[in-house]
């Protein structure tokens, strides 16, 4: 008996002693693998796809996966991805971010681990250990220009690998086959870093349509896409069909000798198939020979569509040796048409953190009147002395003093604070500040900044619908992205209705900023129908949006014309003399960042938002109607809590006007739209924001050029005259751009003065151009850069 009892509990014993590692070996096994950018190639400042793939050996995980995305030294946060992997299975997730450089050293985070896996979800499951990738890498690069290609065949296309794209140190050739098809982006925010796409004879109308209107969104908003002719063309190129520049006929033959002029070669001499065509509607012709089209282009929003009349990859012109100069061609009318002069160097939803978003986590002061102040001491004097001294000899309780005094003086005190503080007390205060701008579709698009201060601490949940993105700025994010996880602040989540940011532990009245950007439909807009006509502004402004706009202005050059205020509805005619022939493109916006000094906020915000879109938003520099509007717009909610709420919104749209030209045109500095380019070794070439209130050096090549408004190019003017003045040759030597020659001319004296041949300095886009190398080894300001001056006839 006693043998079966010590068997028992020998058996007892095992059980205990094993069950513990039987438990330890039945857990997730998980490898993680991380691709980055297109083809392991990434920008800084620039967007880029993500994919994640996990493989488990182990028992299922049911979880989320969690990766800390650094956005800029102000802007970080966890993404979080909810995941169920089975045992032998592999799954991958796909996302975006505004950029890798936090995750490629920058911003202090020398790739410090990023990606985390919580088995029961983050908000309460536990951390679980992994192998493989600890965060994202790719090659980063700064300004190289970036093509990538869509052809079944990238032989077809090798003469892309010694093109010129400008001052660039690089171009980087990358072939859609080298891209899993479901690693293609699916928002346009994954297409940032690429400068060009090229579609030869591919089936591009068999992705998913996601993918397509991805690519369709980053040419809106900038891209270029450059289309070869084929036979099926429209069903190939899917959901760019409706835009192309040509619309095909029969196949002819053509000898192209007209390219040889164009691309400065001798190349073409054989007969090419060519694609007989004529031009859809929007679309302007780029190269003819005899009357038929050879390339043309069509703008679609602040993008571009080039499209040839031939096969980009068909023999013998795509093995010609004279295709590398007809593509340095087709990529400088790229260069020209969008890149130039707007080209700007910073993400604007980075810039927001330290411009706009500086002055939103301001909060009013909370007061109390000096009047009342003096009131409640004078009380409190009374009450104390007097009335105190005789009450309590009264009944002989003076000894009783030595409490009531200092108990008096607290709760005094602190009335006084909760009166003063009473609004911070009672709920959480709420600024948003947004900037939006109406584009030609009607949709409207634009940046925010919404800054919480709380009134107690704990978590904050703001959502937003698709469409609006947000990025967080939590308390201490600034240089701090390894000191503590980023997801451990805050977190963001996607589902179907939207997105939500949580902000973790918000500790008391302390400030936590959102910042976004977002894509409106069927908000409204400002409808304007106005002449000018001998320097007279005349006709009527229309508010179409739902809500009153305040201060509203026209901005042209750098004057701001007051409308005054438009209610929803309501039209206001106009009647305004000018100081110029017609309305003037902006100049850079002279209203600096204000400080907290001031105490008029609501002033300061308005400054910086009309700041932050002539540095950030400006597609072009045409005049425009600014308006604002303390209704929220853009639709971001924060759940479950009391708030008061301060908005503002400026709402900028861009002028259409109809323009009456007689006699005597002069185009000086308050018509030209004048920009400055430098050639930075190791950065490239970028257009300086405010070439006014730059600074200048010796050593660096400096771009100077002067842009003729649309209406005036497209317009039949004879000009007579050419003026070059302010130069200084002490300072620095300068020379201009012969359109014919594609050569620089040096300036010797200290004014050029042209009265003929204007047209071999003036492009066929307006455009006049100088270079300026400074050698006078001193610091120079943008009062000494040269000015320029035409003088033309309208052709009657």
């Amino acid at each position: 008996m006693m043998k079966k009892v010590m068997g028992f509990l020998l058996a007892i014993t095992v059980f205990i002693l094993i069950i513990p590692g039987v438990t330890a070996l039945a857990k997730p096994d998980l490898t993680v693998k991380v691709s980055a950018g297109i083809d392991g190639k990434a920008k800084y400042e620039k967007g880029a796809p993500v994919s994640i793939t996990i493989e488990n050996t182990g028992t299922h995980f049911s979880g989320d996966l969690v990766i800390d995305v650094v956005e800029s030294y102000q802007q970080g946060m966890g993404k979080a991805f909810p995941l169920e992997i089975g045992t032998g299975e592999t799954k991958t997730i796909s996302f975006f971010v505004n950029n890798l450089d936090g995750m490629s050293g920058m911003y202090g985070n020398q790739h410090f681990k990023s990606i985390y896996l919580y088995e029961g979800g983050w908000k309460k499951g536990k951390e679980i250990k992994y192998s493989g990738a600890k965060f994202p890498t790719a090659t980063m690069y700064h300004d190289e220009k970036m093509i990538v290609t869509f052809t079944n065949n990238i032989d077809r296309l090798i003469a892309l690998k010694s093109v010129d794209i400008g001052p660039v140190p690089n171009v980087l050739v990358i072939n859609s086959e080298k891209i899993d098809v479901m690693n293609f982006p699916d928002d346009a925010r994954g297409w940032d870093m690429v400068d060009y796409v090229v579609m030869d004879e591919y089936a591009f109308a068999d992705l998913q349509s996601e993918k397509q209107l991805a690519l369709l969104e980053w040419v809106k908003n900038g891209g270029i896409i450059i289309i070869g002719s084929s036979d099926n063309l429209e069903n190939e190129v899917g959901v760019f069909a409706p835009y192309l520049p040509l619309k095909l006929t029969e196949q002819i033959d053509v000898v192209p000798t007209v390219l040889n002029e164009w691309a400065d070669t001798t190349e073409f001499e054989e007969t090419i198939r060519v694609y007989s065509s004529e031009l859809n509607d929007g679309a302007f012709t780029l190269l003819e020979e005899e009357g038929h089209l050879l390339i043309a282009d069509k703008k679609l929003g602040q993008g571009l569509i080039i499209q040839t009349a031939f096969s980009l990859g068909d023999e013998p012109m795509a093995k010609s040796s004279g295709m590398t100069a007809v593509w340095n061609k087709i990529f400088s009318v790229g260069e020209n048409v969008v890149n130039s002069p707007f080209k700007k160097m910073y993400d604007p939803l980075n810039q927001l953190s330290y411009t706009v978003g500086t002055t939103n986590e301001l909060f009013p002061s909370f007061k109390v009147s000096a009047s009342l102040i003096f009131g409640i001491i004078t009380l409190y004097i009374i009450i104390i002395i007097p009335i105190l001294y005789f009450i309590l000899k009264r009944k002989d309780k003076r000894e009783y003093a030595w409490w009531i005094i200092p108990a008096i003086a607290l709760l005094t005190s602190v009335a006084i604070f909760g009166y003063g503080a009473k609004d911070r007390i009672g709920r959480a205060q709420i600024q948003h500040t947004a900037i939006l701008n109406v584009e030609p579709d009607g949709n409207v698009k634009g940046y925010f900044a919404e800054s919480i201060l709380s009134n107690k601490s704990g978590d904050y949940i703001f959502k937003a619908p698709h469409g609006t993105l947000l990025a967080a700025s939590p308390q201490n994010t600034m240089f701090n992205t390894s000191g503590n996880l980023l997801h451990k602040r805050a977190m963001l989540e996607n589902d179907a209705a939207g997105t939500a940011l949580h902000f973790r532990n918000v500790g008391y009245w302390n400030v936590a900023s959102v910042y976004g950007e977002t894509n409106l439909k069927d908000v409204g807009e400002i409808v304007n129908d106005l002449i000018v006509k001998k320097g007279l502004l005349t006709g009527s402004i229309t508010n179409d949006f739902p809500f009153e706009l305040k201060d509203v202005a026209i901005w042209s050059g750098s004057d701001f014309i007051p409308l005054d205020n438009i209610g929803a509805g309501e039209t206001v005619e106009i009647k305004e003399e000018l100081k110029t022939a017609l309305l003037s493109p902006r100049l850079p916006y002279q209203g600096m960042y204000t400080s907290a000094a001031n105490d008029d906020l609501m002033k300061i915000r308005k400054n910086d938002a009309l700041a932050f879109f002539s540095e950030n938003m400006s597609a072009s520099n045409k005049p425009v109607l600014v308006g604002y509007t303390d209704t929220q717009i853009v639709p971001v909610t924060l759940e479950n809590v009391n708030t008061s709420l301060s908005s503002l919104t400026l709402i900028v749209q861009p002028i259409k006007s109809d323009l009456i030209l007689q006699g005597k045109i002069n185009a000086d500095e308050t018509m030209l739209e004048m920009y400055m380019a430098v050639n930075e070794p190791g950065y490239g070439e970028y257009v300086i924001d405010n070439p006014i209130q730059e600074t200048y050096t010796e050593g660096m090549e400096y771009t100077q050029s002067w842009r003729l408004p649309e209406e005036l190019v497209a317009a039949d003017i004879d000009w007579i005259s050419m003026k070059l003045f302010n130069l200084d040759h002490q300072l620095y030597s300068s020379q201009i751009l012969n359109i014919l020659t594609g050569e620089f001319e040096l300036i010797e004296s200290d004014e050029l003065a042209l009265t003929e041949n204007m047209s071999d300095y003036i492009a066929e886009e307006g455009i006049v151009t100088i270079q300026i190398n400074f050698n006078s080894g001193k610091y120079s300001t943008g009062e000494v850069l040269p000015k320029l001056e035409l003088v033309g006839e309208v052709s009657k």
